[in-house]
């Protein structure tokens, strides 16, 4: 548990079509079609546009490379897989940090899926700092 407390952590995750930053306002985030679930016509289901919006803080200026990986919870295996790019990094004086990667998955079946965020650790297992659920239905289910 110690390695938990040296990663940074995910003070907002939400899944959602689109990320803007504003124009006007910077770090201001507009973020379109905020989802917990998901209807399709067919499977498999490829959306044209899906980001995970993610807030960060760290009290400890660092980089902290990490990953997005999307799960079938009924097979329990990765649907999607992306490394964290740029590593997040976090200078003395900033303490958040917004990233918005971009899901490319494929949604094989209607069901249940988690988008987890994930830190390496030099030592012992990766970190998963944030997870969310997202639901598949069949639209007219």
């Amino acid at each position: 548990m110690a390695g938990a407390a040296l990663t940074p952590r995910v003070r907002i995750m939400a899944v959602c079509d689109k990320v803007r930053e504003s124009r006007n306002e910077t770090g201001v985030f507009h973020l379109r079609g905020v989802r917990q679930e998901i209807k399709a016509d067919t499977f498999p289901f490829v959306p044209a546009h899906l980001s995970l919006f993610l807030l960060l803080s760290s009290p400890r200026a660092g980089t902290y490379p990490g990953y997005v990986r999307v799960l079938s919870v009924r097979t329990d295996k990765a649907i999607f897989y992306s490394h964290l790019l740029p590593n997040p990094m976090f200078q003395e004086s900033v303490e958040f940090l917004a990233l918005h990667p971009r899901l490319s998955c494929s949604f094989a079946e209607p069901g249940r899926y988690s988008a987890e965020v994930c830190f390496f650790q030099e030592q012992g297992s990766d970190v998963i700092k944030g997870e969310l659920p997202l639901i598949l239905v069949r639209n007219g289910a």
